[in-house]
């Protein structure tokens, strides 16, 4: 018989969405909300994010730590919203939600994060998805499915 050189896209999502990992912990104020798989989020746009992903059948991993070299050179653990594997081109993607924009310090932070991003380089549409919104322009499951077809379907 012939065995394949490569796994099936099914067998490879499922060892890779295997992998165990310590995740984030939550403050005891925080809300509590859960996706369609009964994972644990933040925020109602990380609920459709990750609805929109399952729907879409995209593996993904939710604060997976991930470890980055600072600017002064420190390496130190962060935990992006989301870490998402492309079956196709079997990419990573990290996927970042940056939800109030319009709160300046916030936005400041956010620009911090990127440029993290970039000294460790990853780079938006090449490995890094970012979504945004604001109070008036909020998150919506049809952004959210134009950005996962396009990077990673």
């Amino acid at each position: 018989l012939v065995r394949p050189i490569t796994l099936p896209n099914a067998d490879f999502a499922k060892m890779w969405q295997s992998v165990d990992y310590e995740k984030k912990a939550f403050s005891p104020d925080a809300p509590e909300l859960f996706t369609s798989r009964d994972e644990r989020v933040r925020s109602k746009s990380e609920i459709i994010i990750a609805d929109v992903l399952t729907r879409l059948g995209i593996p993904y991993r939710y604060e997976f730590p991930v470890k980055l070299t600072t600017e002064n050179g420190e390496s130190r653990i962060f935990h992006p919203d989301f870490v998402c594997l492309n079956l196709r081109t079997r990419e990573e993607f990290l996927w970042e939600h940056f939800g109030m924009m319009d709160d300046a310090e916030y936005s400041a932070r956010a620009a911090r994060r990127l440029r993290l991003y970039e000294t460790n380089q990853i780079f938006p549409g090449k490995n890094l998805i970012i979504s945004v919104e604001t109070s008036d322009q909020p998150a919506s499951a049809r952004q959210v499915g134009r950005l996962a077809a396009q990077y990673l379907k």
